[in-house]
């Protein structure tokens, strides 16, 4: 630019270079040209912060615990967080894999275990939050004849394969030092496995409300076992697609965000939630309550409870662990699934920042 000072320079130049108004006006562009440059990339990541343009695809099965993502859609949360959600129905074990492994959702709503089921599976997600956990809502059915886990030995019980019936059966099985093999099991549709222990065509089933209370009622039997003696087990979670995660994390947060808030609504204002949620259920708000007292939702205090930190983990990593063990087990996997390979605690923890 002939304005550095040389040996060679003549007296006065760098004096009269810096004087000169055309270098003046020269220097004063490069430099709005360099602040461009610089601050060009931090406005436009803040522009990203804006609404998403993304349509996120969530299936989901028709369990009364997945209420609150209804709820948010109804009410507006996900709007109001920036993101647009699409829920899908999906039933069924071959149903979900066949959805994430075609990428027709970017993020699936399940229990713990069968996120390491799918992991083990090459059908890997990441676990950001829960949605609600079964406190009585899942069990195992039994006639009267049959009083302890023992006695279920050579008996024929029916529960549906890669759902939560099968997991609660085989953990309590392994408790009291039995396997599944012990059983005569036979894979049945969880509402079937229901009609079928009331007419008396099995000894024990593994289903979920309203089953549980029908078995009772209507089948002359009795609860052997249920979730309300075994928390932490059966505990429905929102999982992502890994490329989500990686990609777009700030919409995950949007989208745990607006579930939290819906869960809160619930909490304030349970009757008009219920009467929100029950048409998704095919139920009125008086039954999808009674059905709902068998679950509970998992607010912000207990999903940090639930999933702990990257330094102190928390209860999910230990239900994790033991799944893998299981489906280890069941050789339905073929390694181990590391817990922290699929759970992030980190959207949880930064909900109440």
């Amino acid at each position: 630019m002939g304005v550095r000072p040389s040996s060679c320079s003549p007296p006065g130049t760098l004096l009269s270079a810096k004087r000169n108004p055309r270098t003046l006006k020269l220097r004063r562009r490069l430099l709005a040209l360099l602040t461009l440059a610089l601050f060009t990339p931090l406005l436009l990541s803040s522009s990203c912060k804006g609404p998403s343009t993304k349509t996120y695809r969530v299936g989901l099965g028709p369990w009364v615990g997945f209420g609150p993502l209804y709820l948010a859609q109804e009410k507006g949360f996900f709007k109001d967080a920036g993101v647009t959600i699409e829920l899908n129905v999906l039933t069924g074990l071959a149903e979900r894999n066949s959805a994430l492994k075609s990428g027709q959702v970017d993020a699936l709503a399940a229990p713990v275990d069968y996120f390491v089921l799918s992991a083990g599976n090459h059908l890997e997600t990441t676990v950001v939050m829960a949605i609600d956990e079964s406190v009585g809502g899942d069990g195992i059915v039994a006639n009267k004849s049959i009083q302890k886990f023992e006695d279920l030995k050579g008996k024929t019980v029916a529960f549906q394969r890669g759902l939560p019936s099968e997991f609660f059966l085989r953990a309590l099985l392994r408790e009291h030092g039995m396997r599944l093999e012990d059983l005569n099991g036979i894979d049945m549709e969880t509402a079937q496995a229901g009609a079928a222990f009331i007419a008396k065509r099995i000894d024990a089933a593994g289903v979920w409300e309203p089953w549980l209370t029908k078995a009772q009622e209507q089948g002359g039997g009795h609860v052997l076992a249920s979730t309300k003696d075994y928390p932490n087990l059966i505990v429905d979670c929102i999982a992502f697609n890994r490329d989500v995660v990686a990609r777009h994390p700030e919409d995950v947060q949007k989208i745990v965000d607006a579930i939290s808030r819906a869960i809160d609504y619930w909490k304030a204002h349970p009757d008009e939630a219920n009467a929100v949620m029950a048409p998704h259920f095919q139920v009125d708000a008086g039954k999808y309550a009674a059905i709902l007292s068998g679950a509970r939702f998992s607010d912000l205090a207990r999903n940090q409870q639930y999933f702990g930190s990257e330094k102190a983990p928390g209860p999910i990593f230990d239900v994790a662990r033991r799944a893998s063990e299981i489906w280890l087990e069941a050789k339905v996997i073929q390694v181990p699934v590391k817990p922290e390979a699929i759970i992030s605690t980190k959207f949880v923890e930064q909900r109440d920042k």
